[in-house]
């Protein structure tokens, strides 16, 4: 991991600087963020373009202070519409670098199709359309790239990826003590690292978790003792700090789960029919053994019943749906929706949107986009296992995930992006062994 800091030292600064210039700078963070894009892809950095990608996504992520004059990251919530457009206009430009083009997205199309039809009852259709503009590239996008990337850096680019993440995600830990009123929610100590929240953290580490099982199970990165205790102590931490049920969840499932396969990938299907068939006796067995060690309080007992003010969320939710049951009103119709009512449903408990990847596809596309999006995302699935089953592991711990957030319907967070990564190592089969290395430096003389 060290390596990989050196060898991208160079574009490590013109990442700070970028930051620099968006937090103190003024305005000029907005010509210059473009220019840098463009330099990257014409000089044909893709790695470089798909970290900025990600750099830029968990920052715009950020939640300010709420008595704080402004925010400092505002930058990035204002140019993040650019990554889908750079990263699909330079990969069209130089269309023929990743060829051979990877499958995953044909299961998809269905479901965008279904998507632009529902924006014919689009509440705010602009919106509606840059939305589903965003979501359709990055869903195009990503697969290209990792593919493309794997095929000629190989082991370097995942392990200069892992490295940039936990890099991210070891700032957060260090603002802990350093500067905790960037780290933590204000008036609580729930840590959220450089994201905007402690559940949006839970779900970025346990994605970021499997993701690391991933690249050993497939042996696309190697990592030495010392690196893997690392990455695992920085997760660790992390999500212990944040708090987030959520994510300690799907570590845990993922890890069992992952676990089981090693012995018999039926016996982790058996598994999960269990907890399934059981999960109220599971759920009563759990909350004793929290209460057992006094972690009521951690674990914030007195609202999971209720999902910290979901159930009301859930319930108005379902209501509304009921007006567009079979096609949706478009992406970005369940904030629509949801926001005007805000203050009542604040008074009920429940402060946020929908908290329900499930209801809000339906929000946005119907009981049609609900079924197109998940027999594509099912078809992926079992045309994976044929090469390995851990995937089963990722595929029942992102159904749990999106039950409680709705990231899901979202392209423009750190979550999608390392959720595409990921799906895209399992259907297009990657391994350590079957890629062209190709050493790959940043030359900023070349690039300027």
């Amino acid at each position: 991991m060290i390596i990989a800091y050196k060898s991208h030292m160079q574009f490590i600064m013109i990442l700070t600087i970028m930051y620099v210039s968006g937090v103190w700078g003024g305005p000029i963070i907005y010509p210059m963020f473009p220019i840098v894009l463009i330099m990257l892809g014409s000089k044909r950095f893709f790695f470089e373009l798909y970290i900025v990608a990600i750099w830029l996504l968990m920052l715009a992520d950020y939640v300010p202070v709420k008595n704080a004059l402004y925010d400092d990251l505002q930058f990035a919530k204002d140019l993040k519409f650019l990554i889908p457009l750079a990263l699909f206009g330079f990969m069209f430009l130089f269309r023929n670098e990743f060829k051979p083009y990877p499958k995953m997205i044909l299961w998809f199309v269905p479901f965008f199709i279904i998507a632009i039809i529902s924006l014919n009852y689009s509440i705010n259709f602009q919106v509606g359309s840059q939305k589903t503009l965003s979501f359709v590239l990055m869903y195009l996008c990503v697969p290209f790239y990792v593919t493309h990337l794997h095929r000629k850096q190989g082991e370097g680019f995942w392990k200069a990826l892992m490295t940039f993440i936990i890099g991210m995600l070891s700032i957060g830990v260090v603002l802990r003590f350093a500067a905790p009123q960037i780290a933590l929610i204000e008036g609580t100590t729930r840590f959220k690292s450089v994201l905007g929240n402690p559940n949006g953290l839970g779900i970025f580490l346990y994605l970021t978790f499997v993701l690391w099982i991933v690249l050993m199970e497939f042996k696309l990165a190697k990592f030495t003792k010392k690196e893997n205790w690392y990455i695992f102590s920085i997760i660790i931490i992390s999500l212990i700090w944040c708090g987030s049920r959520n994510g300690i969840m799907n570590v845990l499932i993922f890890y069992i789960i992952h676990r089981l396969i090693k012995i018999n990938w039926f016996l982790s299907i058996i598994a999960v029919g269990l907890l399934i068939g059981f999960q109220d006796q599971l759920f009563d067995v759990l909350i004793s053994v929290v209460d057992f060690f006094s972690l009521g309080g951690y674990f914030r007992v007195e609202t999971i019943e209720e999902g910290s003010g979901r159930k009301v969320a859930w319930v108005f939710a379902w209501q509304e749906i009921q007006n567009y049951y079979f096609l949706g009103g478009g992406f970005g119709h369940d904030e629509h929706i949801m926001r005007p009512n805000y203050w009542w449903l604040a008074r009920l408990g429940h402060q946020g949107g929908v908290h329900n990847s499930y209801l809000s596809l339906w929000f946005d596309t119907g009981i049609v986009g609900v079924f197109a999006y998940f027999i594509a995302f099912i078809a992926n699935i079992i045309r994976s296992m044929r090469n390995n089953y851990l995937v089963i592991a990722f595929g029942i711990t992102i159904f749990f995930n999106i039950t409680y957030e709705s990231w899901l319907v979202a392209s423009l967070n750190p979550f999608t992006i390392l959720f595409l990564t990921i799906l895209t190592i399992f259907t297009g089969n990657l391994k350590g062994s079957d890629y062209v290395q190709e050493e790959v430096t940043y030359d900023v003389e070349k690039a300027t």
